[in-house]
């Protein structure tokens, strides 16, 4: 080598010399730098999450999508809770349970003290020791009791110049058939207090009141053997319409009705020498003996000839068939 270039050489090597190691130091700078950034990176993560959540809880708010009761928003590092909306359909709901609550109020008022009609009241009276009930349906039908006795028939009401009027189409208890009544009714439905007065005439009237109808039990017969051929219902016909009814029970009880009339008795049975013991109850107990004998789906009860309800002889009954009893 050229000795007079030996210097320049040795000034180039200390030049790449210096080179690196500036090199190096940054280097050494940069790899500081990064470190102290992964560092500081955990503390920095929570606030970045927290401003992720709350920006999606104003969100959830906004849409609905979430429940308001459940998320709260971070606002400058506080919690606010999201106060909840209310359905649009909450308020006629509640305007309409309004109404009807009134309506149902208003009702119950006027029904228990200003009604004054005589439908959907039981009303009684004493006549000779007996209770007496009476219905008034809204059908028109009208319905009596005494003891173990039904009586059903029919009533109408009018408007007359003297009044308000009822006429009842058979004479029960203190009520006339087929006459008008002028009525007019006192008291509280409501406080079970009621009064209907009825009258005829200037001589006539009485005075029914609201009450409670009292069922009458019968005791039946004990030890009671029937007869088994007499078992079931039976019908007196004529021109092929129903007269008598009588229903014979294996218990001892049994009913008897006078179809035509709407009367029905209620009562028990016994059976002794070719007869029944029939006992119903009005205001006291009345047993009264009546013969029978039984052929196949014929009975002969009260002097009149029975056919078994529901058999061919029921729907043969001849037209001819007399009406009064047999002698």
């Amino acid at each position: 080598m050229d000795e007079n270039k030996i210097p320049e050489v040795t000034a180039e090597l200390e030049k790449t010399a210096s080179d690196i190691q500036e090199t190096v130091a940054e280097n050494t700078e940069n790899a500081e730098a990064i470190g102290d950034t992964l560092t500081e990176a955990p503390d920095e993560q929570p606030e970045q999450e927290q401003e992720a959540e709350s920006v999606d809880g104003v969100a959830s708010a906004d849409t609905g999508i979430e429940n308001a009761d459940t998320e709260a928003v971070q606002e400058n590092g506080e919690e606010e809770p999201v106060k909840k909306k209310k359905s649009a359909l909450q308020m006629p709901v509640i305007i309409s349970l309004c109404i009807v609550v009134a309506a149902l109020l208003g009702y119950f008022i006027f029904t228990g003290f200003f009604l004054k009609e005589p439908e959907g009241v039981t009303w009684s009276n004493e006549i000779d020791g007996a209770t007496y009930y009476y219905e008034f349906k809204n059908d028109g039908t009208f319905d009596a009791y005494v003891g173990s006795v039904e009586i059903h028939t029919t009533y109408q009401k009018s408007k007359t110049a003297e009044g308000n009027t009822l006429t009842v189409g058979a004479t029960i208890g203190d009520f006339y058939s087929g006459a008008p009544a002028t009525y007019e009714i006192t008291g509280s439905r409501l406080l079970g207090n009621q009064t209907l007065t009825c009258k005829y005439n200037e001589e006539y009237q009485f005075t029914v009141k609201q009450s409670a109808k009292k069922d009458v039990d019968l005791e039946l017969p004990k030890d009671f053997t029937p007869d088994e051929n007499l078992l079931g219902t039976w019908l007196f016909k004529y021109m092929n319409y129903d007269i008598y009814k009588a229903t014979f029970n294996k218990d001892g009880s049994m009913t008897l009705e006078f179809v035509q009339d709407g009367i029905k008795y209620n009562g028990t049975y016994t059976l002794s020498d070719g007869k029944i013991n029939f006992t119903y109850y009005v205001a006291e107990n009345f047993s009264t003996p009546l013969e029978y004998s039984v052929d196949g789906d014929t009975l002969n009860f009260m002097g009149y000839t029975f056919v078994r309800e529901g058999s061919a002889a029921a729907e043969a009954t001849p037209d001819q068939q007399v009406i009064a009893p047999q002698q």
